[in-house]
């Protein structure tokens, strides 16, 4: 205990006494390294929680009711509907109806010998009171205006559908030109033809919905046959303090599970972002590995120089008979209080600047709204290493100078 005091009380002396603006200079580059480590892997990870979070908010919902396998439509769909009011954990749900439909564009306007404009697209027949409270369907309309209830004839377009909005990519899927807000196109099922006139234009970065177009469920039953009513989803959202795994087991417990296969978003999320998230932590990790290195080597260098230059204070202290590992103590603690206070202060940026601004001010990709994903796990883990690759930096110069002959240090030799 005793060297130990003294020589935490030699590092806090080396520290005092040493140029302040040297010490803001470590402190600073201690505190990028530590945001390296946090915020590059943070920001990849972030690309996927976001295209995650639209995923989950306008699509799925924090549950999914889907058809059973073996079964294309959701079994006793109405009476699935009036059980799912009955609970106080739901805060909406929506019920959908899905298929393919054939679009034409330009079928009356076209030359005999022109080629028809027409796509292939996911058709949804939806509520458009309860998709808008759950999904918030409404507020991605960029063009035009969205469904009313009473609505009839009218379809809304995914942008992604439209070659104007769909042209940076390419010929990789199909899209309809020259439609506008008030444009007719023409749906076909089979025999059956309708047309529809173009009320809105829905925007967004799920493929689910980017990609789809939109019409009254009333009208959907009507153009593919649907007279039983059995819908092909329900997404559910349940209220903020319910998780979707407990109103799944209550789901479960009132026997929904017998007409419909229930997922919670976890479940229902594609393998392969989980499968890009995971890529891009690692990713992100061996990136902020590199800035750890650059510190480290920082570190050394500083402590070396510095412990270079005192050799004849270093061998007078050994002469007096202080202890080599005291010494070593000394300058290790100096490294430790560089990496303790960049990473005290890294932290406070983190959580105080960059979480919150991130939050409100996304990164706008093509494909996600990415934002900064932080992990207390994860901070604690690299703040270890952190800490640990500082120490080891802070002892091998002192070892390398402590170890020298105490005569040859007194005397600049």
């Amino acid at each position: 205990m005793r060297n130990l005091r003294i020589g935490l009380l030699l590092g806090l002396r080396q520290i005092q006494r040493a140029n302040i603006w040297t010490n803001v200079l470590i402190i600073f580059v201690m505190t990028l390294t530590f945001l390296n480590l946090i915020a590059v892997s943070g920001l990849l990870v972030g690309l996927m929680v976001g295209s995650e979070r639209a995923f989950r908010e306008q699509s799925i919902g924090d549950l999914v009711l889907t058809a059973k396998p073996n079964e294309r439509t959701i079994l006793q769909t109405q009476d699935i509907v009036r059980t799912l009011t009955t609970y106080p954990d739901i805060q909406s749900f929506t019920v959908r109806y899905v298929d393919t439909a054939h679009v034409e564009a330009n079928y009356a306007h076209r030359d005999l010998h022109a080629e028809r404009d027409t796509v292939n697209v996911r058709l949804r027949g939806i509520d458009p009171v309860a998709e808008d409270t759950t999904s918030h369907l409404s507020k991605r309309i960029i063009e035009g205006s969205y469904l009313s209830p009473d609505d009839e004839g009218y379809i809304l377009l995914g942008n992604y559908t439209l070659d104007r909005y769909a042209v940076g990519f390419g010929t990789i899927f199909d899209s309809l030109s020259n439609i506008h807000i008030g444009d007719s196109v023409r749906v076909t099922v089979g025999t059956i033809s309708k047309e529809f006139k173009v009320k809105g234009i829905v925007k967004s970065k799920v493929e689910e919905v980017s990609m789809s177009m939109f019409i009254p469920e009333k009208e959907f039953r009507r153009v593919f046959g649907r007279f039983d009513r059995n819908a092909d989803q329900i997404a559910v959202r349940a209220k903020p303090n319910t998780t979707g795994d407990a109103l799944k087991a209550a789901m479960i417990q009132g026997g929904l599970d017998a007409d419909a296969k229930i997922e919670t978003f976890a479940e229902a999320t594609p393998k392969f972002l989980t499968d890009i998230k995971n890529t891009f932590n690692i990713l992100g990790t061996l990136i902020g590995s590199i800035g750890l290195v650059v510190a480290s080597i920082t570190i050394f260098i500083i402590i070396f120089i510095n412990a270079l230059s005192r050799r004849r204070h270093i061998g007078i202290l050994k002469a007096v008979g202080i202890e080599r590992s005291v010494i070593e103590l000394a300058y290790v603690s100096q490294a430790a209080f560089y990496a303790v206070t960049g990473s005290i202060i890294g932290i406070l940026i983190t959580y105080g600047i960059l979480v919150p601004y991130f939050d409100s001010h996304p990164i706008n990709f093509p494909f996600s709204d990415g934002v900064l994903v932080v992990e207390t796990s994860s901070i604690i883990i690299r703040t270890i290493i952190l800490f640990v690759i500082t120490l080891i930096a802070g002892f091998v110069p002192a070892w390398l100078i402590a170890r020298q002959n105490t005569l040859n240090a007194i005397l600049g030799r």
